[in-house]
């Protein structure tokens, strides 16, 4: 291959993978993973879990934990990804939400303007809820736009805006950062960025270590039950925090990828909206720790 095609090929790699981190917040540090299976192959289909320990809540006796389970898979344009969060209050009395779940379609393309100056545009559509799938309520629309420049050394310059719709209160991210490498290639790569940022250090084909870092911002509607939630019910729960873990990934066979790590969730705060979108409630926990494993195959 020429080595202006494998620019090419390199730059609508990182944009896609870029693009679709900013779709998919709602996986936490395995957000790159997701990215780049999907440019793998034709057919991609993943399964994460991630599991944090017992963060005390501030200003209380109580703590919280969480296990998630995702599960996505991508062909050509479009990515599906279903994800269930199970949380585990401690001495705050009845639990006030337990499980909630997200739906999402991703769909998204990419493209070249001219031989240096490549474009990304996607849209999610998705619902995230209780127990309760309401779309009128539990809808997330999720546009974004990203542009990238490559230079002659294959590093790849992005910008771009990302904007989350949903019942509560919109989210507006920017999308900027740097790209070098492919995820496939041996030694240093990595994706200095915001709202997402890798880097990694592939030893062989089959060994890599990476690092990560992550910006979480996930809204849910919550179940009307009234004599449970009080004047939460009906309304909106959103999730804010950062995330930074170190994962190794190994690639045993051509079309199998495992990657296992740990991290920890910073600045962690959960808003309660009413269902007219105002903000009636918050709380915040401490820093939480935890791992994650996650299995994907490429066909």
């Amino acid at each position: 291959m020429k080595k202006a095609q494998l620019l090419k090929q390199k730059t609508m790699t990182g944009l896609a993978a870029m693009a679709t981190s900013a779709a998919l917040l709602v996986a936490p540090l395995t957000t790159a993973s997701v990215a780049e299976a999907a440019t793998f192959g034709p057919l991609s289909i993943n399964a994460n879990y991630t599991g944090t320990d017992s963060a005390d809540i501030k200003g209380t006796n109580g703590d919280l934990s969480t296990q998630t389970f995702t599960f996505d898979a991508s062909y050509g344009f479009a990515t599906f990804i279903y994800s269930n969060t199970q949380y585990d209050f401690s001495g705050v009395g009845e639990d006030p939400f337990d499980s909630l779940e997200k739906v999402a379609v991703d769909l998204h393309h990419n493209g070249y303007i001219t031989s240096n100056l490549a474009y990304g545009v996607g849209l999610t559509l998705g619902a995230l809820y209780e127990e309760d799938f309401d779309v009128g309520d539990s809808y997330n629309v999720s546009p974004r736009v990203t542009f990238g420049w490559t230079f002659s050394n294959g590093m790849t310059a992005f910008f771009g805006g990302y904007a989350n719709f949903n019942g509560a209160d919109n989210v507006y991210l920017p999308i900027i950062g740097l790209k070098l490498g492919d995820e496939k290639d041996l030694g240093w790569i990595g994706s200095l960025a915001y709202p997402a940022t890798m880097v990694q250090y592939r030893f062989n084909s089959l060994l890599a270590v990476g690092a990560s870092f992550m910006t979480v911002r996930d809204t849910y509607h919550l179940d009307d039950d009234v004599s449970v939630k009080g004047n939460w019910a009906d309304g909106y729960l959103r999730e804010e925090s950062y995330g930074v873990g170190v994962h190794a990934t190994l690639t045993p066979l051509q079309h199998l990828k495992l990657t296992a790590g740990i991290f920890s969730y910073f600045d962690r705060e959960f808003k309660v909206y009413d269902n007219g979108g105002d903000e009636i409630d918050s709380f915040e926990t401490d820093n939480s720790y935890g791992a994650f494993v996650r299995g994907g195959f490429v066909f």
